[in-house]
């Protein structure tokens, strides 16, 4: 039987719909005045740490081929005012959803390579067969007319590749499969031999062009559950081993040192080395590798007790900026930095070739609650410059790396004339020749073993090496 409505129903129901469109066309108002505030735009979000899209530059080539209008559009929406706050706020409402439970597996389903058997225990024939594949067969990478060149007494910007796309890779290889137990996040590691073969090749190659004149350095660092986690519950992930990984990377590198990391974290993992909130290590899990770097180099180490240090608290980092856990919340991570005895200044350059005086440790104590690791080296720039005024015999070192190795730098800085520091991701140079052309001693390769398992992270390194 139809429901009859009376016109008391109907006139409500009108006063109703009225009122939704009222509001509907002030949300929309409201929306695309926001949106017109050009000069209002942020260009880094904290809550997805990293940079966000710059504005296009306008040439006549750009506008013929349409690029520069594809540019402007993902501008425009990557850079909505208040992102943040609304990135925020739609992740409260998720977790309103439901009630999560404390310990979960988020993702996870994929299946890793099977990593072979490590060939460092065949004899020395499987060795002399690497040499024969060190050479690169990818396309070399452009090198960037505005690299600095210290050896001509002059320092320009590095210039930036788009690294949007990277970035995101990155995240999808850090956040392909976490475990979640106590308030704390734990990343699964997914060997890939693909990835594996790319990622030695290309440093075999660095150090057969760089033989005679530079050390060049492995520092493969393993996420927070090969360290942190007991064998068995490891085994229940069904990840990959990450000391068989780390193994077999280095015993595929010829002429490569590597420096031992997975053990030596292992041995200390009762101890707060990597953060419970964030994917990175802490400046102690550092230091511990720093340790067995100066033991590979045959270097003294300096102590922890030799430097001063700053700490940044409450920190909650990329983990909780995912998953809005409330035990992360209620257990916020604490940062400790430990600041360089010879100097603390530095300089960077920014994406867009802009270039800064900084701190090697600098103060993010009046910043947001997901800034902490932002402290370190000024986070990651295309091209950093250290120079250290209490040591004057000429010696250097490159560190190319990822966000892994923001907290190691420092504790080079006191071992070294003039520290360089290159982010893969940012910076579009060719790293041999710059080592050449700058007569760079060392040049140490430090990344996370989940990041360059990723296909596109391997090539972009290899194409840096070439």
């Amino acid at each position: 039987m139809k429901k009859k409505y009376t016109k008391r129903h109907r006139q409500e129901m009108m006063k109703f719909r009225k009122i939704s469109i009222r509001i509907f066309a002030v949300m929309m108002l409201v929306g695309g005045v926001t949106g017109m505030l050009f000069f209002f735009r942020p260009d880094r979000s904290n809550v997805e740490m990293r940079e966000l899209t710059k504005f296009p530059k306008l040439t006549l080539s750009s506008v013929l081929d349409g690029s520069f209008f594809s540019e402007l559009s993902l501008w425009y929406s990557d850079t909505y005012p208040m992102r943040d706050v609304l990135i925020a706020a739609d992740q409260k409402l998720k977790t309103a959803y439901g009630v999560t439970s404390s310990t979960m597996m988020v993702g996870g389903h994929k299946q890793g390579d099977e990593i072979p058997v490590n060939v460092a225990q065949n004899d020395q024939e499987s060795e002399t067969e690497q040499d024969g594949q060190s050479e690169q067969s990818d396309e070399p990478v452009q090198t960037q007319d505005t690299l600095a060149d210290q050896t001509q007494g002059e320092t320009e910007t590095v210039s930036a590749p788009n690294s949007r796309e990277m970035e995101e890779e990155i995240q999808n290889q850090i956040q392909q499969g976490l475990y979640v137990k106590n308030g704390a996040a734990y990343s699964v590691y997914y060997f890939s031999q693909s990835a594996a073969d790319t990622y030695t090749q290309a440093l075999n190659h660095a150090a057969k062009e760089l033989e005679g004149q530079a050390d060049v350095y492995s520092i493969l660092v393993p996420n927070n559950s090969g360290a942190m986690l007991p064998e068995d519950e490891l085994n229940g992930l069904g990840g990959s081993d990450q000391v068989q990984a780390i193994s077999y990377y280095y015993s595929l590198y010829d002429g490569v040192r590597p420096v031992t990391t997975i053990e030596t974290l292992r041995e200390h993992n009762d101890e707060y080395l990597y953060f419970r909130t964030d994917h990175h290590w802490t400046q102690l899990g550092a230091y511990y590798v720093y340790q067995n770097f100066c033991q590979e180099k045959g270097i003294e180490p300096h102590q922890l007790s030799d430097f001063s240090t700053m700490t940044f608290s409450p920190f909650l980092g990329t983990f909780y900026t995912s998953l809005k856990n409330g035990d992360m919340a209620a257990n916020p991570d604490t940062v400790e930095a430990y600041v360089p005895m010879g100097t603390n200044d530095m300089v960077f350059w920014d994406t867009d070739g802009t270039e800064y005086q900084w701190k090697v440790i600098n103060d993010v104590s009046t910043w947001g609650e997901n800034s902490g690791y932002y402290c370190y080296i000024g986070g990651d720039k295309p091209l950093s410059i250290i120079e250290n005024p209490q040591i004057t015999d000429g010696s250097s070192c490159l560190v190319l790396k990822e966000s892994y190795g923001n907290c190691f730098v420092p504790f080079l800085v006191d071992h070294y004339e003039t520290v360089y520091v290159i982010d893969f991701r940012y910076a579009n140079v060719n790293v041999v020749d710059y080592v050449k052309e700058n007569n760079i001693q060392d040049l140490i390769i430090m990344n996370n073993i989940t990041i360059i398992a990723s296909d596109k992270v391997a090539a972009t390194i290899a194409g840096l090496l070439s």
